[in-house]
């Protein structure tokens, strides 16, 4: 058992277990090492030293640090890791439970009781890897925020691109994956690494670029379709952002290009070369003078409209090839057995219902005068 291992080590090498737990625990909820140490009272470098000490005692990896994504980057739990802070959780839960009876029993009375029940915690915390964009937007937080008030229930994200938010989960890191990229998606169920997906919302994907307009789609007329818009920007050499990261956005980028027989190359084709999503790329193409696809949400989100025009997809609905959907995948625990698919699974049908339904409905009303993101049907 590792976290019997684990208590051994520690006792033999003088580690603080008590440390090393708080440590992992808020690693798992702020996925940063430096957030972690701040929030238990010790320095960095005690943190990043303790966590090593410890790997290197119980031959294994508990945290993986990693570079890039929302923020820059930061820290992870392990599959080993996870598994490690589980049965600590299970541990204290068994011992609040012991100090629960004791007390009732020692005192009985009700305002003791009463303490000790305050002393226990929650069962579960979940992991999710997502797309950018509704981290981006701040709804992820929201919906998570919402859940853990009704259910107790923590959840905590780490935002990638669509490919590598399942990647990640297909490495035993996450629950549940949060993507906006069809094919991958139908690969990842078919290959059996997801036990069950819904689709929660959507938001279209659209063509932006400057208002100069250097492809001249604007003089194409309203009937242009999205393949023949990207072979004028092609034809005319103008500048166009791409991602080139996997994530969803890219792939479908990718996909239209393949349908216009095109394959994108040269001076003016740009490859964003920054870690900061859409939002991020759209900076760059206000600065290059450039067109890109994004989704409709992260448009407005990074304010461009006086600077930036929508070429394509403007109109309601968008074409079918601008669709944009996003699925939320339960990892399957056949393929990953720390995977808490019953806890998942509530998670999604919550999304699926008046409350979770209700905040993507109204997320963004406020200050757009319409929600970002669209409920899936």
């Amino acid at each position: 058992m590792l976290f019997k291992n684990a208590l051994e080590i520690i006792a033999h090498k003088r580690l603080s277990g008590d440390d090393l737990f708080t440590l992992l625990e808020n690693i798992m909820l702020y996925g940063s090492i430096s957030r972690a140490a701040a929030e238990a009272g010790v320095s960095y470098r005690y943190a990043w030293g303790l966590i090593q000490e410890s790997e290197k005692a119980m031959q294994a990896t508990l945290v993986d640090k990693y570079v890039g994504g929302y923020a820059g980057g930061g820290a992870l739990l392990t599959a080993k890791g996870k598994k490690l802070l589980q049965e600590y959780k299970a541990y204290k839960q068994a011992v609040d439970h012991r100090l629960e009876q004791f007390m009732q029993q020692t005192f009985r009375g009700e305002t003791q009781a009463t303490k000790a029940k305050e002393m226990k915690r929650t069962d579960y915390f979940l992991l999710l890897a997502s797309t950018l964009e509704p981290v981006e937007a701040g709804l992820l937080d929201e919906l998570e925020g919402a859940y853990y008030l009704e259910r107790g229930v923590l959840i905590r994200h780490l935002a990638a691109g669509s490919g590598r938010a399942l990647e990640i989960a297909k490495s035993g890191r996450v629950d549940m994956t949060f993507t906006h990229a069809p094919e991958l998606e139908e690969q990842f169920m078919a290959e059996g690494w997801g036990a069950c997906q819904a689709a929660i919302m959507s938001s279209d994907f659209i063509l932006v670029g400057s208002p100069g307009d250097p492809a001249g789609l604007g003089r194409a007329g309203p009937s242009l379709s999205v393949a023949e818009a990207f072979r004028l920007i092609a034809d005319s050499h103008s500048p166009f952002i791409t991602r080139g990261d996997h994530s969803g956005t890219h792939l479908r980028e990718t996909a239209i290009w393949e349908k216009c027989g095109i394959i994108p190359g040269g001076d003016w084709y740009l490859f964003y070369p920054g870690v900061a999503g859409n939002l991020g790329a759209l900076r760059f193409a206000r600065e290059k003078g450039a067109y890109i696809l994004v989704d409709r949400a992260s448009f407005y989100l990074s304010r461009s409209e006086a600077e930036m025009k929508i070429f394509i997809g403007e109109d309601d609905p968008a074409p079918e090839e601008l669709a944009n959907t996003f699925v939320l995948t339960a990892v399957n625990p056949d393929k990953i057995p720390s995977v808490q698919l019953e806890e998942a699974s509530r998670f999604m049908r919550w999304l699926q219902k008046e409350k979770g339904r209700a905040i993507i409905d109204s997320f963004g009303r406020e200050s757009y005068r319409e929600p970002l993101f669209k409920l899936s049907s």
